[in-house]
């Protein structure tokens, strides 16, 4: 990669958000086999940092600032892309709990796995896990996945545009951060065009 180039820089954005929704994606489908499929984009995504050493004309700076805002993407990718999903396919629905399992941390913590049901009795296809403990039989508002791909999820979590407003903020910082890691490199490729 020549330093300081813009189609470069424009190819790298591109690029990071295709891997940050893979990366969601896989990672919301769940099972171990999806998860191992996930940590393919979300290692690329650690890789994204790096790459600016060599288009800011071998500053440091720029890859610094970018994996702070890389690790911010990794923390909203396990939701955002899923959240987006249910919000635009999703069909709100009041489920009744029927069956509960706990699955225990090591602090000795529940991570409660769910059977809900629909308004016909019909169990609902996914996984449906909280740290909340609902009572057998009790109502729970919820987002479901036509398809069946996704767990339901928490209407009221999917109503919350917290990981949409840090995701912004992370795909802002990473795209400046990028800009300014090519601004450096044209500008020292300007002054030693030898180095081309």
């Amino acid at each position: 990669m020549s330093p300081g180039r813009w189609p470069h820089a424009a190819l790298l954005v591109a690029a990071t958000s295709l891997v940050w929704l893979i990366a969601g994606f896989a990672g919301a489908l769940g099972g171990s086999l999806w998860w191992v499929v996930a940590a393919v984009p979300s290692a690329a995504l650690l890789v994204v940092p790096f790459l600016l050493f060599r288009l800011s004309a071998e500053r440091i700076w720029p890859t610094w600032v970018a994996l702070g805002f890389v690790f911010v993407l990794l923390l909203t990718a396990f939701a955002g892309p899923a959240d987006w999903y249910l919000r635009a396919a999703g069909t709100r629905t009041t489920a009744t709990v029927r069956d509960v399992s706990c699955m225990e941390s090591r602090d000795g913590r529940c991570l409660y796995n769910y059977t809900l049901h629909d308004a016909a009795g019909e169990p609902l296809p996914g996984e449906f896990r909280d740290t909340v403990e609902y009572e057998s039989g009790a109502a729970v508002d919820v987002v479901v996945d036509p398809r069946g791909l996704l767990g339901p999820r928490l209407a009221a979590d999917l109503d919350s545009r917290v990981f949409d407003v840090i995701t912004l903020i992370g795909f802002a910082g990473l795209a400046a951060t990028i800009a300014a890691a090519t601004a450096l490199g044209r500008r020292a490729t300007a002054k030693h065009p030898a180095a081309k």
